[in-house]
């Protein structure tokens, strides 16, 4: 069984689980669309109120710095503007999720403890991203880009 099936399986298995999406190319491009970037990442210099901080510890230690990063003001009143707020992973997964404002806290937790690689959230409606990479940082920004989103 394949890291992709294995969280395919948990994530039906959740709560209140949120939408797998097969057919990613077109989320991922969006993605790609609505930000510049500078080789494989986000290029943060060319964002809107762009936030930044290291994760210290252990992988699975990060949750609370990650929770204590998003209560932020500024960061947490945007996220909360979203309906739909979709998620991709670097490379592990073959599949995106789209997940509710409701279900996005529980999904987050359960991302950071079962995927590995590069967490993108983000919603294209109100043009932010939440990045957590595995370098150990978590990123948030708002795209300055003004682009035609194809749903």
């Amino acid at each position: 069984m394949t890291l992709d099936d294995e969280i395919r399986i948990k994530i039906s298995q959740l709560l209140d689980p949120p939408e797998m999406v097969d057919s990613w190319k077109r989320i991922a491009d969006n993605l790609s669309d609505s930000f510049d970037w500078k080789g494989t990442k986000i290029d943060w210099s060319k964002t809107i109120n762009h936030k930044s901080s290291q994760l210290l510890g252990n992988y699975p230690d990060w949750l609370s710095t990650i929770r204590k990063f998003i209560a932020d003001d500024d960061i947490n009143v945007e996220i909360k503007k979203s309906q739909k707020i979709y998620y991709i992973n670097d490379s592990s997964l073959d599949f995106a999720v789209c997940l509710t404002l409701k279900q996005f806290n529980k999904f987050l937790a359960f991302a950071i403890e079962n995927i590995p690689q590069h967490h993108y959230f983000f919603d294209f409606l109100n043009k932010w991203c939440l990045v957590i990479s595995f370098e150990g940082y978590v990123d948030f920004c708002l795209s300055q880009k003004k682009i035609s989103l194809i749903h």
